[in-house]
């Protein structure tokens, strides 16, 4: 990035493929090049989907839309076929080379795990079928959700210069110009922290949620849900509900803070969803948000170019609500 600092750019491969490989390199125990023909092809796959499964996954729990979209179902069947012959493919060369008393990766103590099964002959869903489903899961979840949300704190730093140097100022002031941003600093930043839930909340990345089956029959406020059906949680109407949020629309990072300046995280804030089947890489996804977000700001400045067209919040909505495409230039601090 720093190759491009005064240049116009849209940021939103850069982020795609630094996110993406961060679970290339837990899952296949690898980093690929940005130009490498193998990832970039990954990364094509996975974009299709995003956009194909639709608001909540609805191409996988409402068969009806297949009859109302073919052309997008057959693409997304073909897709998915693709992208289990790609995993596949890999699953078979860690076969013949892991090192079972040294996993590496994911896939490795997920052999590890099928062989420990097969030794004591338990049944289990950690089975050979079930793994390029899981891989696919860790891609999806962990690369196009973390890469959006960044892009949403980009075009928001860039339409709020002054919450921008105020995220700046917090760093500085706490960790110095000689080092980036740690762990270790989060809670010295509450301002910092403020500004990514808010950027959560007002994102909602995820604005349906994952579908998810009813496990029994049960009763809500009157409301009769059988066992079996598909339920799905509107995160964005709860994110922008207006007896919770005052000025919902407003993008507003004090609303995280007490009145001590103290972060105040809120209950009302759920964008990994909530209960038993909350997002399972909801501690990595918050880690790399915090990484990304302050070595960035730590060191670059983001600014809307000056011919470029007017910062819109208006999202696309297909599994992920994200920005439309925009421009942004960096600033290099240093």
């Amino acid at each position: 990035m720093v190759n491009l600092k005064h240049t116009p750019f849209d940021p939103r491969s850069f982020f795609t493929n630094a996110t993406s490989n961060i679970i290339c390199s837990v899952v296949f125990g690898k980093r690929y090049g940005y130009s490498d023909s193998n990832f970039k092809y990954l990364l094509n796959l996975l974009d299709q989907n995003v956009q194909l499964f639709g608001a909540g996954g609805v191409q996988l729990f409402f068969p009806i839309v297949k009859y109302l979209q073919p052309n997008n179902y057959k693409l997304l069947k073909s897709n998915i076929s693709n992208l289990i012959k790609f995993i596949n493919g890999v699953v078979k060369q860690h076969e013949s080379s892991r090192d079972p008393e040294n996993p590496n990766d994911y896939i490795d103590v997920y052999l590890n795990e099928m062989e420990s099964n097969q030794e004591v002959g338990r049944e289990s869903h950690v089975n050979i079928q079930n793994m390029p489903v899981t891989v696919m899961n860790l891609f999806g979840a962990g690369t196009e959700t973390t890469a959006t949300t960044l892009r949403w704190s980009v075009l928001y730093m860039m339409a709020y210069p002054e919450i921008q140097k105020r995220v700046q100022h917090e760093m500085d002031s706490i960790v110095g110009r000689d080092r980036l941003p740690s762990l270790s600093d989060k809670e010295k930043l509450p301002f910092t922290s403020a500004v990514l839930l808010e950027i959560q909340r007002i994102g909602s990345i995820a604005p349906l949620g994952i579908s998810h089956s009813c496990g029994d029959d049960t009763t809500i406020e009157g409301y009769n849900i059988p066992k079996g059906s598909v339920v799905v949680s509107n995160l964005y109407a709860v994110h922008h509900d207006p007896d919770t949020w005052r000025n919902a629309d407003e993008f507003n990072p004090d609303r995280f803070l007490a009145q001590d300046g103290c972060l105040r995280e809120r209950e009302e804030l759920i964008p990994f969803s909530t209960g038993r089947r909350i997002c399972l890489g909801e501690h990595l996804a918050k880690m790399e948000l915090y990484i990304f977000f302050t070595h960035l700001l730590h060191r670059f400045t983001f600014k809307k170019p000056n011919d470029s067209k007017p910062i819109s919040f208006k999202g696309v909505t297909g599994l992920i609500h994200s920005p439309g495409p925009f421009l942004t230039q960096v600033i290099n601090r240093d």
